[in-house]
């Protein structure tokens, strides 16, 4: 069986567990320790992955001269997929909006805010070993000297050879290990949406969210399901569009039910290459990069949920400076969370809230029942998005492989 069908059937299954079980005290201790056991070992191998494999992408990058190009076209294209999507998801809460949310204040998650100073300090330490035991979810530490290593294994191949071998066979070595992981990802799926569904059930009053998350979820259907294949399509290229996504759709369903880009890191760098053929080069140093920075989807949903904020809020209706402000503002807050991969729309929110003042500082507040729906939503958006600019960029660059066709292979 396929790998969509069988995180289907997961996902279908932990559904009918989530529905099914009562919501005690023992089931919920026993859920809570599944959870947390699912996520250690979803990103037991991740951090390391990415820390050999970049070195030796940068390596042949430079060797092949295509880093320049390449980060530049990334960059480009980030920066114009975010300020596009956070511009229409603006116009669509301001223009049609989905009425006003009931204003009871949910209770407040744990969300990390990672000052400027915190972020150097964290990035450049003292000790450079200590970037290997910092923070699980923090990325930017392990990626500069992964890309400084890189970098400089491009020179004198006689001494650096060696080394670059080393990174490469561990690297490879890693992703082997990968995919004997994702063998278990079907039961992973089980056990997230069996959480979901049972934290969802005990949120007093669902309905009131119901319009938001509707018309959130109609947009990512939407841009995933239809513009984004018919910009693949128009394009151009040997790749078909429809299996594009058909290619992708095992790791598109792996960042909807975990909501986080990085425990579905290793699902989504074996669909990029074994699925959709890109070069392991390419895609191992963008593809981190993109999950730090390049948050096209968070940046959209932000400017949504506080524009439903405001309009709870208010009797007025929303002006354009205020969207223009939000949209603004959305778009610039995407690229500052670095430091938080897995939870960038709760992040954001707390920013922009904090921003905007007159009272709203907590606004934001009111979705927080809501928010593990709309960090799903976020994450597979997200996710798509940053796949279908590597798939742009890499065929723009001359990347693609001869012959390369898109296929469902696992």
């Amino acid at each position: 069986m396929k790998a969509p069908y069988r995180y289907l059937t997961g996902i279908a299954v932990g559904l009918a567990v989530g529905f099914l079980l009562n919501t005690n005290d023992a089931i919920a201790s026993v859920l809570t320790a599944a959870v947390d056991l699912t996520i250690r070992l979803g990103r037991y191998l991740i951090l390391p992955l990415i820390f050999f494999s970049l070195p030796v992408a940068v390596t042949r990058l430079r060797r092949i001269g295509m880093l320049g190009t390449l980060c530049r076209r990334s960059s480009l294209a980030a920066l114009i997929a975010s300020a596009v999507l956070t511009l229409t998801g603006t116009l669509i809460a301001w223009l049609i909006g989905f009425g006003r949310i009931p204003v009871i204040p949910g209770t407040e998650p744990e969300v990390p805010i990672v000052t400027l100073g915190t972020l150097v300090q964290d990035t450049l330490q003292m000790n450079s070993f200590r970037v290997l035991i910092g923070n699980s979810s923090f990325l930017l530490p392990l990626l500069v000297p992964a890309f400084i290593l890189g970098w400089h294994m491009y020179h004198d191949r006689e001494i650096s050879e060696p080394t670059f071998n080393l990174f490469d066979s561990i690297s490879r070595i890693l992703y082997r290990a990968n995919r004997f992981m994702l063998a278990l990802l079907p039961v992973m799926l089980m056990i997230l949406t069996a959480r979901v569904v049972i934290e969802s059930r005990r949120v007093v009053d669902f309905q009131r969210f119901l319009p938001i998350l509707g018309i959130i979820l109609l947009i990512v259907t939407v841009l995933i399901g239809g513009v984004y294949p018919l910009i693949l399509w128009a394009a151009g290229g040997r790749r078909s569009p429809w299996k594009v996504l058909a290619g992708i759709s095992g790791a598109l369903l792996g960042a909807l039910i975990s909501g986080s880009p990085l425990f579905n890191y290793g699902n989504l760098t074996r669909h990029l290459k074994e699925n959709l053929n890109i070069p392991r080069h390419s895609a191992a140093l963008i593809a981190p990069v993109y999950m730090m920075f390049a948050r096209a989807g968070t940046a959209m949903i932000t400017a949504i949920c506080m524009l439903a904020v405001i309009r709870s809020y208010s009797s007025l209706e929303i002006t354009l400076f205020q969207a223009a402000w939000t949209a603004l503002f959305s778009f610039l807050i995407s690229f500052t969370l670095p430091a938080t991969p897995d939870r960038g729309l709760a992040t954001a929110m707390v920013m922009l809230g904090g921003l905007y003042g007159r009272g709203l500082d907590d606004g934001w507040l009111i979705l927080a029942p809501a928010l593990p729906l709309l960090a799903m939503l976020t994450a597979v958006l997200d996710s798509a998005t940053g796949a279908m600019l590597l798939l742009l960029v890499n065929r723009k660059s001359g990347q693609e492989e001869e012959g390369a066709v898109p296929a469902v292979r696992f």
